[in-house]
Formats: C-alpha cells, sequence, structure tokens
C-alpha cells in the first residue's frame, strides 16, 4: 500500500467508521463503560482525595488503586461485549448490547483478572513517571511512555483472545504477544495505524479550547469568566465525542485484525496490504 503513515491512517480510520457506522449500537459499549465507570472512580477517589488532603497518603494511594481496579473492571466488561458484538457482526450474524455484554459476563473471572494485571501496570508506569522538571524527570517520563506503549502493542489482542478463543488472561497476553511477533516481528513501533484523524479533529481542538477556556477563566472578569466556562465545556465534550469514536473503532478494528493476523481473513472492506500495513515496523 503505497501510503504514508498519515494517509494509512486516515484509511483505516475512514473503513471502521464504516463498520460503525453500519452497526451504530456498538458505540454504545464504550458510552456505557465511561458512564458505570464514574460509579467507582465516586466512591473511591472522592474519598481518597479527602484523606490525601488530610496528609494520610497511604490510605488515599490505596483507596485510589482499589477504585482505578473497579474502573478498568468496568473498561474491560464494556470492551469485551464490544468485542464480541463487532466479532458477531463481521461473521455475518446479528448482534446487539445485551448479546455482547451477556458474552462479557460470562467471562468475567478472566476480564477481572485481566484488569488486575492492567492495574497493576498502570500503577508501575504511574510510579516510574517523573513529578519534575529535571532531565532525570524526563529521562524517567520518556521510559514510562515507552513502556506504556510497548504494553498497548503487545496486548492489543488480549480481548480478542479471551472473548473469542477463550484464553485465560496470562495465556492471552502472551498469545498477542505471539502473534505480533509472528505476524510482524519484534520491531514494532508506534502502535496500531488508526485513529489520528479523529484526535486531530476533535481531541486536539478539544485540549486547545479547555486551555483557552481555564487562561479566561483567570482573568477575574465576570464575562471572560463565562466565556471560559463555556470554551472548557465544549472543549472537553468533544475530547469525550473523540475518546468514543476512537474507542469503538479501535475495539472493531482490533476484531479485524485479530481474524487477518490469526486466520488471513480479509474482512469489514480492508483489503490484505491495508491490514499487513496497519501495524508501524521498522522494516
Amino acid at each position: 500500500m503505497a501510503r504514508g503513515s498519515w494517509g494509512q491512517s486516515k484509511l483505516l480510520t475512514q473503513k471502521s467508521w464504516a463498520i460503525v457506522k453500519e452497526n451504530r449500537y456498538l458505540l454504545f459499549f464504550p458510552v456505557l463503560g465511561f458512564l458505570i465507570s464514574l460509579i467507582p472512580l465516586a466512591v473511591f477517589w472522592i474519598p481518597a482525595g479527602w484523606l490525601m488532603v488530610n496528609d494520610q497518603n497511604v490510605a488515599a494511594i490505596a483507596l485510589a488503586v482499589v477504585g482505578l481496579f473497579a474502573n478498568q473492571i468496568v473498561i474491560s466488561i464494556s470492551g469485551g461485549g464490544l468485542v464480541a458484538s463487532a466479532d458477531e457482526e463481521l461473521s455475518g450474524g446479528k448482534s446487539s448490547i445485551g448479546h455482547g455484554i451477556g458474552r462479557a459476563l460470562a467471562r468475567l473471572v478472566p476480564l477481572i483478572v485481566w484488569s488486575l494485571i492492567a492495574t497493576v501496570v498502570n500503577v508501575i508506569v504511574g510510579f516510574i513517571r517523573g513529578q519534575g522538571n529535571g532531565v532525570g524527570d524526563a529521562l524517567r517520563n520518556l521510559a514510562a511512555a515507552g513502556i506504556l506503549a510497548m504494553w498497548q502493542i503487545v496486548t492489543f489482542f488480549v480481548l480478542p483472545f479471551i472473548m473469542l478463543e477463550g484464553r485465560g488472561p496470562i495465556s492471552a497476553i502472551k498469545d498477542s504477544f505471539s502473534l505480533f511477533k509472528e505476524k510482524w516481528g519484534v520491531q514494532i513501533f508506534g502502535g496500531v495505524r488508526i485513529g489520528a484523524t479523529i484526535g486531530f479533529a476533535t481531541i486536539l481542538p478539544g485540549l486547545i479550547l479547555v486551555a483557552l477556556g481555564f487562561f479566561a477563566a483567570f482573568t477575574g472578569t465576570s464575562g471572560l469568566i463565562a466565556l471560559g466556562v463555556g470554551l472548557i465545556t465544549v472543549g472537553v465534550l468533544l475530547v469525550m465525542v473523540g475518546a468514543l469514536l476512537i474507542t469503538t473503532m479501535k475495539g472493531v478494528f482490533s476484531v479485524v485484525l485479530f481474524r487477518f493476523a490469526k486466520d488471513g481473513a480479509v474482512e469489514g472492506g480492508f483489503t490484505e496490504a491495508e491490514l499487513a500495513g496497519a501495524i508501524r515496523t521498522s522494516r
């Protein structure tokens, strides 16, 4: 496929969106995950914040980690439901929100264990990150970003293996890495080429609006404060919409790419060259 990285990302995003557009209920899975994940965050993170303010740091960190774990469970269930429904649709069947969530709940124990592993990795990466502006902190941030990027690549097929192949979480991680290594080798960098155009169209403008909103709100005049609140609101909504679209398309594309990497199947309107070039390598 004679395209640059940007062109490939745009094409893969467009074709993934075409699948979602035909099955718009798939968008509900990340929405449901986001809304329900607010519950454990409120239950655990608000008390954690109160404990932190009162210098009870150990208890605050413990509660925050428990909240992160509970949040990850919700995200894994919604992601598992999305993968199950996308697989059913790509197979020519008919799925639904209830069908997808039902299949995810049937794999609840492996999804919980996977959530625990993901939480531990995120906590470790959080501790690696630097907290200051020095050279050492910059190197730590770079190392943390590299670890997180590689982890996301290695585990890209974990949910498909858990949901579609009945693997346990440890086996799914090993199989996901082995599948990537077999199909694309080990010289992988940058991850899966999908979602960049959505990010530039929604998340980037949203972050800019939020920054401008905070700048306006801290000027002190009532008119600019109101403008700042409005800009922040619109910016946050744009970020949320962008994250929703990217999450949905990545979930669907993980199934398409999983079928291609494992069985050589070319589905969803993609070509073999497009799927083979979906992973950035140094070769």
